[in-house]
């Protein structure tokens, strides 16, 4: 058997579940897109890029889309620089690491949609756990309408960015465990600081935790669905409103699946615009520092 063809044979099986389960469903979404089909009674019109056009002068879809732009800046800073620092600290033996590791790790056990029902009562005016909390120690001043108009949209992100940093503690974590720790020792040894040592040798060796972390917070940064639908269905007034949020409503309640899955296939091109580009700069450099 010809060896160049061989791994083709191996990728095979994985290739015809792919277009099975994957790309055949986008290319059905993308067609759907193109008409005025209402609800799953019967194929609509073609009307070729007549959502689409509506949907660029539309105010909600572009408000959501105003609200996802601040969900990714959040998402990319927040999750992840918090959990390169929890993952420092846990990979550390200490007494109590065991339970800071169960507090910190726990929100992975929850859907996000769980998630958002925990935090819509920590939110709960007067009575919540975050009012009462402020209230016995005397920080009464600082507490705001925390799912209204000023801080909805920053609330939720909080909610959703406890659970995603849980995600990415665990990916970093893997990563320090990879790095060999000869590497680290001689580096102490040569004379080089904490900060020298963090900087020149585990964030660089952190590149492929890295990358699975970053794609999974722009993943459900456009995606974030659950929790705005289970916290705020979208209000006050569209303040919490994202792009996964719109495509769900106006496919499930108004029943407008054309116009929807425009939406979709806008949300599948912005997820694949800003993920493969960084997955394959990421990739490439990667591979220079191993040659």
């Amino acid at each position: 058997m010809n060896a160049r063809y061989t791994p083709w044979l191996f990728l095979m099986p994985a290739i015809v579940i792919y277009g099975f389960f994957g790309a055949i469903p986008i290319l059905q979404t993308f067609y759907i897109s193109m008409t005025d089909q209402v609800g799953v009674a019967g194929a609509g019109n073609f009307v070729g890029l007549t959502n689409y056009i509506e949907l660029f002068q539309d105010e909600y879809f572009l408000n959501s889309l105003k609200n996802t732009g601040i969900w990714v800046a959040c998402f990319l800073v927040i999750p992840n620089t918090l959990a390169v620092i929890i993952a420092l600290l846990v990979k550390r033996t200490f007494w109590g690491a065991s339970i800071i590791k169960t507090v910190f790790f726990l929100p992975l056990a929850l859907s996000f949609a769980i998630v958002g029902v925990i935090w819509a009562w920590i939110y709960e005016p007067d009575v919540g756990l975050l009012d009462q909390l402020l209230i016995g120690l005397g920080l009464d001043v600082l507490i705001v309408e925390w799912l209204g108009p000023h801080a909805g949209n920053f609330s939720v992100i909080a909610a959703a960015a406890w659970r995603q940093t849980a995600f990415a503690t665990v990916i970093y974590l893997a990563g320090l465990s990879a790095i060999p720790q000869e590497l680290i020792e001689a580096a102490k040894v040569d004379g080089a600081t904490r900060r020298q040592v963090f900087f020149r040798i585990t964030l660089p060796l952190l590149k492929p935790a890295n990358t699975i972390a970053v794609s999974s917070a722009l993943i459900q940064a456009l995606l974030a669905t659950e929790i705005v639908l289970t916290m705020t269905r979208g209000g006050p007034f569209g303040m919490t409103e994202v792009v996964g949020y719109r495509m769900y409503m106006e496919t499930f309640w108004n029943y407008k699946f054309g116009y929807g899955a425009a939406i979709g296939v806008v949300v599948t091109i912005m997820t694949a615009t800003m993920v493969v580009p960084y997955v394959r700069r990421m990739a490439k450099a990667m591979e220079r520092e191993w040659s």
